[in-house]
């Protein structure tokens, strides 16, 4: 009972502490004032305001501040800015010249997600952080409908109270089509809406890699059997020679997928090593109808065992193959027997349990 009798106190001197200082006297405009002058000397393009309490009243302060039309980020983190504040920043004529803008953990409610996203002056955003608000599904679907946010890269919405109908509104918004990253960890999302927003995330991240023009080259992406999925299904795998998928945390099942692909019949390089295929994965490579002009195959480091071995070198898909990889899988005296000895694989010029 002493512990307890202790414990409640303490616990409630603690919040006492905490609200104390979350919502602290808010800083005079005066101050404010010299504050942005002296940071905005330093760096004209930036202004972070850490755990200033400007409130509303800094916030129109700012919006209305000439010296901001030079800056391009924004920070205001802990600020005790509202709805009327991001208002003020939304409708600023000063401010159009901001690129990347951070409200974290502010008090900002989905009523701000209709400023922001009907912001004539915040077109240029390329990074918004609203980290720790308490935005719903609502504010969510504003931001996707109605935002003019074209060149928006990155949307921060982590710790908010956002559910799945939220997620699937941002991910199939048809006005934010340049947001590569959609964060939205710690909101209240099922297994279903978690995983809608993987595949957003992934899809955006395939695109960003066949932008870059290494589509082929992914190799330690851990994209997952789900990240094999979103490729095959996409346009971007049709003309592919070659593809590296080396250490991905891949199962049979990507493998599955990948040897009933109709769109890798020119495939004539594949990797596969450092994953977790198993026999399976070996057989259905076997009987792939699709991946006839392959010339090199590599499985090294996975599960494969004699069954697997015995598939694979009496395949005749695998005819005009010049190098299979296989070392370092659970292959025993009988499976290797059977690829020593395979008339199918008479073109291979490689040993297949060496490390080249």
């Amino acid at each position: 009972m002493r512990f307890f009798g202790w414990l409640i106190p303490a616990t409630l001197i603690f919040c006492l502490i905490s609200s104390t200082a979350y919502s602290q006297p808010l800083m005079s405009l005066e101050k404010l004032e010299k504050y942005v002058k002296k940071k905005l000397r330093r760096n004209s393009s930036s202004l972070r305001l850490n755990e200033k309490p400007i409130g509303n009243r800094g916030a129109k302060f700012l919006s209305n501040y000439s010296l901001m039309n030079s800056v391009q980020t924004l920070i205001i983190y802990k600020g005790q800015v509202g709805d009327e504040g991001v208002k003020a920043i939304a409708n600023s004529a000063h401010l159009k010249n901001l690129k990347s803008l951070s409200l974290e953990h502010n008090q900002i409610t989905d009523k701000s997600m209709g400023y922001l996203a009907n912001s004539k002056s915040l077109r240029n955003l390329e990074y918004l952080n609203l980290y720790r608000n308490k935005i719903t599904d609502m504010g969510a679907k504003k931001l996707a409908e109605e935002s003019t946010f074209a060149n928006l890269q990155e949307l921060n919405l982590n710790f908010n109270l956002i559910r799945n109908k939220g997620v699937a509104w941002l991910k199939n918004s048809k006005r934010l089509k340049q947001l590569k990253n959609l964060n939205l960890a710690f909101n209240p999302l099922n297994k279903l809406g978690q995983n809608e927003l993987f595949e957003f995330n992934l899809k955006r991240k395939l695109e960003a890699i066949y932008r870059s023009g290494k589509i082929s080259q992914l190799n330690n992406q851990f994209i997952g059997n789900a990240g094999v999925i979103a490729l095959l299904n996409s346009p971007y795998v049709e003309e592919l020679k070659e593809l590296h998928l080396e250490e991905n945390n891949l199962t049979d099942e990507s493998v599955i997928a990948i040897a009933k692909s109709p769109k890798l019949n020119k495939l004539e390089m594949l990797t596969l090593a450092r994953n977790q295929i198993t026999d399976v994965g070996a057989l259905a490579l076997a009987n792939s109808k699709t991946l006839v002009n392959l010339k090199e195959l590599d499985l090294n480091f996975n599960q494969i065992e004699n069954q697997g071995a015995i598939a694979l070198a009496r395949a005749q898909v695998f005819a005009n193959l010049e190098a299979l990889k296989l070392g370092q899988n659970k292959i025993g005296t009988v499976g290797a027997k059977e690829l020593k000895e395979s008339k199918t694989l008479a073109n291979l010029i490689y040993p297949i349990f060496g490390f080249y």
